[in-house]
């Protein structure tokens, strides 16, 4: 059954062609086959400690390995995928070339619609948004949505291709293939865009580069490399929060060093076995949430079987240019002149807190710091998430 969110505006000339996941059969029991026969490595000090600093456990493994050959259904969550108008376009970009990119969205038939481009990051997938897409969904109809919701795959990513051309994929080509996107979407007079994670770097970098980015609200935002931390005085909260943050970064950042340095490597290693996309993943995936209220491991398993079946993993790390960036003490620009929002989750990765953030970005016009939630924060805290959207979009209306 089609969706009534289905129907672009008039005003798209863009070719799109109507898109449906399905894995193929054969896909499926390859995939069971290469699990069953993976094995699990013997137990060591590391792996047995229970300790997220070493990564994930042994035990963990068995059980989700066990739960994903046994127990797991991927059709559901690729039925759950299939319930929202999903759509292929070609998009040109001048380095790039011709770039097959995928996106879901919820077209509104309002005629002063605001068009918002969601941009997931590392290691999700515009799956990250569809607990957002099921609220409004509920909330809205297609007369009544104030929006116009489009959540692509990133470049490299997901249903999406990458270069025609021998080019490297980077956060730069990235964003400026984001924003053609939305130009041949019809929404070249304006839009908002959004980013967690990589997503919120591709976000800074449309806010500076391309003029129809009208505004942008971010979900990470951090001190900038070699940038002094302003001399407010922080709450006892937010003084714990970094100190967390710190802490976090002399254990955790280890993988995206080897998906910098050595992205060859590891994303051969990696795509061999899906019970090694599921260790590198899953670490991921258990680690940076708010640990009182975890991903079930269906989602995880969900996540990591979009990455498997979309041969994700090996195109997707863009870390090499952002690691050499970090130790040549480089950053990419973020305007401080378009409007921002920041969505503060205690339980990221990183923060900025308000007072800095005010201080360095005048142009911050929407901040919410809430009491739970981590890196995921569509996923984990949807409901949240979606109301500090609408937040910020109406703030910023009088841009459109």
């Amino acid at each position: 059954m089609s969706s009534p969110f289905g129907n672009p505006p008039n005003k798209i000339s863009a070719k799109l062609e109507p898109y449906r996941l399905s894995v193929p059969e054969e896909e499926l029991r390859r995939s069971t086959e290469l699990l069953r026969l993976s094995e699990i490595g013997p137990e060591t000090w590391w792996n047995t400690q229970n300790d997220p600093q070493f990564g994930v456990s042994r035990e963990w493994l068995i059980k989700a390995k066990e739960t994903w050959l046994h127990h797991f259904d991927w059709r559901e969550h690729e039925n759950l995928l299939n319930e929202f108008p999903n759509f292929k376009i070609i998009v040109e970009d001048p380095e790039a070339g011709l770039i097959d990119i995928h996106f879901a969205a919820l077209f509104s038939a309002k005629e002063d619609a605001i068009p918002v481009v969601f941009l997931h990051g590392f290691p999700a997938s515009f799956m990250e948004f569809i607990p957002m897409m099921q609220l409004l969904v509920k909330n809205y109809s297609p007369e009544t949505l104030p929006y116009h919701i489009i959540v692509p795959s990133l470049p490299d990513y997901g249903l999406s291709g990458g270069s025609t051309r021998n080019t490297e994929m980077s956060v730069v080509a990235a964003a400026r293939i984001m924003n053609q996107l939305m130009v041949d979407l019809g929404f070249g007079k304006g839009y908002i865009a959004q980013g967690g994670d990589l997503g919120s770097m591709i976000a800074r970098i449309m806010s500076v580069n391309h003029a129809e980015c009208k505004a942008f609200h971010v979900n990470l935002l951090v001190l900038n490399p070699g940038e002094t931390p302003p001399s407010a005085q922080l709450s006892p909260e937010e003084s714990s929060i970094l100190q967390r943050s710190e802490a976090w970064q002399k254990t955790g950042l280890g993988y995206a060093f080897v998906h910098g340095t050595r992205p060859s490597t590891v994303g051969l290693a990696i795509s061999t076995s899906p019970l090694a996309l599921l260790a590198w993943i899953g670490e991921k995936l258990l680690e940076w949430v708010d640990q009182q209220k975890p991903l079930p491991l269906d989602t995880i398993l969900a996540m990591v079987s979009f990455y498997w079946f979309t041969h994700t993993f090996s195109r997707c790390l863009y870390h090499a240019e952002l690691v050499k960036n970090r130790l040549q003490g480089l950053t990419h620009p973020i305007s401080r002149k378009k409007p921002l929002g920041y969505s503060l989750f205690p339980q990221d990765l990183a923060i900025l807190p308000k007072a800095w953030a005010e201080e360095l970005y005048p142009n911050l016009v929407f901040f919410k710091a809430h009491q739970a939630g981590g890196h995921f924060a569509s996923l984990e805290r949807p409901k949240e998430f979606l109301e500090d959207i609408e937040d910020f979009v109406r703030s910023v209306r009088g841009l459109f």
